[in-house]
């Protein structure tokens, strides 16, 4: 960049000196931290980390990565439509006063959206039954699909009673898989929503007891199904539950409108620019 108008940036000399030590043969298998400090502590150059890895970025000495030399055998799973693939799980919640409170969720794959949830004082079967019964009635039966799978873990909340639910699903067939016994990979889709719920929103708010994290949980599912994903590219779950999918023609479109603007209006502000000061050097 200019250097009378960003007079603080490194100059020549420092640039070649971290060019110099992250080529350097000694210290290739060295994390770049200690690149730095090694440079720190030979007094050649001072600057913060941070500005040493904005010019290492810069200046493409970042470190090569090895790949892992076990290979990933796992196949992940990985639904079409929403619907046909479901995750259900429990989680443990402690209030302020210290008391367990069992959060049971049921996901949708597909949409990722949180399609069942409830809050009990146990992790029984009971309530993962009432869960996936209100699911089974509220979205599958109505969706007219002819089977779901269903993935869970190997805990007691969900034997007993949800599996005579299942077994006794014909319209639509569940088939039940267990993680990790069934299936060689975890339930980490619903996993990840517990971590998400609880540290995005759940854990900012004083929940003194059992009956106040109903409403709260009941604000965090609200949250989470209405907020826009990365995953999903900026659609929000319930819209992809709902049929919505994203266009990205439309959005390569407006991303082009706003570059020709940005463009146009640079192009003003120089016009204005040397207006009022014709000695401007361009």
């Amino acid at each position: 960049l200019c250097r009378i108008k960003y007079p603080g940036q490194l100059v020549v000399r420092e640039i070649n000196i971290i060019k110099a030590y992250c080529s350097d043969p000694r210290f290739l298998l060295w994390p770049l931290a200690s690149v730095y400090h090694q440079i720190r502590r030979d007094k050649v150059a001072f600057c913060t980390i941070s500005t040493f890895y904005k010019y290492v970025s810069l200046l493409g000495l970042k470190r090569k990565v090895v790949g892992h030399r076990r290979e990933n055998h796992h196949t992940g799973i990985c639904a079409h439509a929403p619907l046909q693939i479901l995750h259900a799980d429990a989680t443990v919640f402690r209030t302020a006063d210290n008391q367990k409170s069992y959060i049971h969720l049921v996901q949708d794959n597909y949409s990722r959206a949180i399609l069942g949830y409830m809050v009990s004082e146990s992790c029984k079967a009971e309530n993962t039954f009432e869960n996936l019964d209100a699911v089974l009635q509220t979205y599958l039966i109505p969706s007219c699909i002819s089977s779901s799978l269903l993935l869970t873990d190997y805990g007691p909340e969900n034997a007993g009673t949800v599996r005579n639910l299942i077994a006794g699903s014909l319209s639509p067939a569940i088939n039940h898989l267990i993680a990790q016994r069934d299936i060689d990979f975890s339930n980490s889709m619903i996993e990840a929503v517990n971590k998400q719920l609880k540290y995005r929103f759940l854990y900012h708010y004083p929940i003194a007891d059992h009956a106040p994290l109903t409403k709260r949980l009941q604000q965090a599912v609200q949250d989470y199904n209405n907020r826009p994903h990365n995953i999903l590219n900026g659609l929000t779950p319930l819209e992809v539950l709902d049929g919505k999918a994203f266009d990205r023609d439309a959005c390569q479109q407006q991303m082009a409108l706003a570059r020709n603007a940005r463009i146009a209006e640079k192009k003003r502000f120089n016009v204005v620019t040397t207006a009022f000061n014709p000695t401007v050097n361009h």
